[in-house]
């Protein structure tokens, strides 16, 4: 109801509201915790949801998208010469094949070219794109109840020729080559249809096989497994070398810390706007957008997961 009156009398002229900090105001940093006599510092990026090129938006809202927040709290980060490690704490399924292979490519340009270290910390789910971006780091740490793996590429047509038959609706297509619409909904699957597709995506599988056997060092015999895609729990996926070790975040933060060259570091984050109470468990960056009044929360990621498109995705039957 609350919502509902404040859209009614914004649109009705009758208030303002304040939308938040502008597009161009800079990150400022937040100390999260400090470890006694503190040398260096850790940054702490959150990554979290589908993995996604375009900006985030809801009703009166708009949030830079994933891999515009990440990259620019690496830019910050590459400029700061007391920070000597980044944390990633990963929360999500995955998302798109190419969001997740520019992300992680960001990533890798980032260790490289400053020296700092990079360390992963899996919560609930890192897994097909989440795990993909996790490979850009030196060290992989999951929870014992993290689900990881699901190494492998998906992609999702329909076929609704029979409906719109039923319906008595005819969709006329106009197209310069015969594979020009393999995939639309309105096109007959046929059995070449499918030999073509599912090269696509095993091409596309076939990089991210690729990639996890060079960042893990396996063997073919470690990969038959880790090739059907399956997941795994935290203490698995140690077993198939995915992960190094399961660990919780605090130690994952002091092992960063070291790993960074310091015996003892604050732990700090990137916002746009201070919040007092933040701790390493704290949502991710803020946005320096309006906040969002969605009356549908979650509606924009509902959105994403009907798009047309191929993704490195865990998504369970269930999955809404």
């Amino acid at each position: 109801m609350t919502t509902l009156l404040m859209v009614s009398l914004m649109f009705s002229g009758c208030v303002s509201i304040h939308l938040g900090p502008g597009a161009g105001d800079p990150l400022q940093e937040q100390t999260l915790e400090t470890q006694d006599g503190a040398e260096k510092k850790v940054l702490l990026i959150s990554i979290e949801g589908m993995i996604a090129n375009e900006p985030e938006s809801g009703l009166l809202s708009q949030r830079p998208g994933m891999i515009d927040r990440v990259t620019m709290q690496l830019r910050k980060a590459a400029e700061d010469p007391e920070i000597v490690a980044v944390v990633l704490r990963i929360d999500s399924p995955g998302g798109g094949v190419t969001a997740s292979d520019i992300l992680y490519r960001e990533l890798q340009r980032f260790r490289q070219n400053t020296g700092k270290k990079l360390v992963v910390q899996m919560m609930d789910v890192a897994a097909s794109g989440g795990y993909y971006i996790a490979l850009a780091a030196e060290e992989i740490y999951a929870h014992p109840t993290t689900l990881t793996g699901s190494v492998g590429v998906i992609s999702l047509t329909a076929d609704v020729t029979g409906l719109t038959r039923k319906l008595g609706v005819e969709v006329h297509t106009y197209k310069s080559g015969e594979k020009k619409d393999v995939g639309s909904p309105f096109r007959p699957h046929q059995p070449e249809d499918a030999v073509y597709w599912q090269s696509l995506i095993d091409r596309m599988a076939a990089r991210f096989h690729a990639l996890v056997q060079e960042r893990r060092q396996l063997n073919d015999q470690a990969m038959q497994s880790i090739k059907t895609a399956r997941i795994y729990l935290g203490e698995q996926a140690v077993g198939a070398g995915l992960v190094d070790a399961v660990a919780y975040l605090p130690e994952t933060l002091e092992r960063a810390c070291r790993l960074g060259g310091a015996k003892a570091c604050e732990t700090v984050a990137y916002r746009f706007d201070l919040n007092p109470n933040a701790n390493r468990y704290s949502p991710g960056m803020q946005s320096p957008y309006a906040p969002s009044l969605s009356l549908l929360p979650g509606a924009e990621l509902s959105e994403r997961w009907l798009k047309p498109g191929q993704y490195y995705l865990y998504w369970p039957e269930n999955a809404p």
